[in-house]
């Protein structure tokens, strides 16, 4: 609990300090997270300064290479607060993989809320043409710098307009994921020129107002707070990757209780294409006690992390 007290505290230091036009930190060794610690981190990128939350698991030995992990908050969060929807951390101390969590920049008119350059969508961060693919870019290198990160095993997943940002790093850098998994979001690129195949895994809910599973407008409240934009459907976001994975045209469909699971099957090099639809899943993390499903265990597992 100090932990995240600390973490938010620093947050809303680190937004006082973009607002005013304050330089960034320097660089130095206090800020590596040592074992089982969380801290965030200051960044510089293209002379802004950014932040980004760490967790290293408890027992992680020194020299051993782990997985990496990117979490990506949505618009209005921020990194600690999916920390908390997440739980990750606690994953990470388990199944001994890092995570990180990145935080985006002022979203709107709200000290606090962050967002991302995702393409169309959302607020300031798109209207300014924030370099966030530099950054998350960036932040992979530092973690990798500070402690030993296996290459071939770094996952990014992220929910609602973070999971439109992590459909853009995987157009624009692919070759640095091992696979990706969408919550909330969609594929809301107007180019999006060969990626790398990967494994790719969408969860979305069926009654989702802010992202509309079928596609089509945000609702009007978040269009009041980030713009309005369309967002393209579950479908053909699939399809994009079913296309790109040269995946089979039809889905095995499993159905278990509210969770619909569609497994394109017969993808190139052993890729996986999964979509999970949530009936009366709504614009939230979902877990076992609102909507029947366990985002962050299915990410993991599919992720092979847990």
């Amino acid at each position: 609990m100090i932990l995240r007290v600390r973490a938010a505290a620093l947050v809303a230091l680190l937004t006082l300090a973009v607002l005013a036009g304050c330089t960034p930190a320097p660089q130095d060794d206090s800020r590596v997270s040592p074992a089982g610690d969380v801290k965030l981190n200051l960044i510089e990128v293209g002379g802004v300064a950014r932040s980004y939350i760490l967790h290293v698991p408890e027992d992680a030995r020194p020299g051993k290479p782990l997985p990496l992990l990117v979490m990506l908050h949505g618009a209005g969060g921020d990194a600690d607060r999916a920390r908390l929807a997440s739980g990750f951390d606690d994953y990470s101390d388990a199944d001994d993989f890092i995570v990180v969590y990145p935080n985006g920049t002022q979203a709107a008119n709200v000290p606090g809320e962050f967002s991302w350059n995702a393409g169309a969508c959302c607020g300031v961060p798109q209207r300014t043409k924030v370099d966030d693919v530099a950054f998350i870019s960036a932040v992979i290198d530092e973690v990798a710098a500070q402690h030993p990160v296996d290459a071939s095993r770094v996952y990014l997943t992220g929910f609602s307009n973070g999971g439109m940002l992590t459909y853009r790093l995987s157009c624009e850098l692919g070759e640095r994921f091992a696979a990706i998994a969408i919550v909330g979001g969609a594929l809301n690129l107007s180019v999006c020129d060969a990626p790398a195949p990967m494994s790719v895994l969408i969860i979305h809910g069926i009654d989702d107002q802010t992202v509309p599973y079928d596609g089509g407008e945000s609702n009007e409240r978040t269009a009041a707070r980030f713009g309005q934009w369309e967002n393209v459907s579950v479908a053909d976001s699939a399809a994009f990757w079913r296309d790109r994975d040269e995946c089979d045209d039809e889905p095995v469909t499993a159905i278990e209780g509210v969770i619909t699971t569609d497994t394109y099957e017969g993808c190139m090099n052993d890729r996986m294409l999964e979509v999970v639809s949530i009936t009366n899943g709504t614009h939230a993390w979902p877990r076992i006690d609102t909507q029947g499903y366990d985002a962050s265990a299915s990410i993991l597992s599919f992720f092979q992390l847990s």
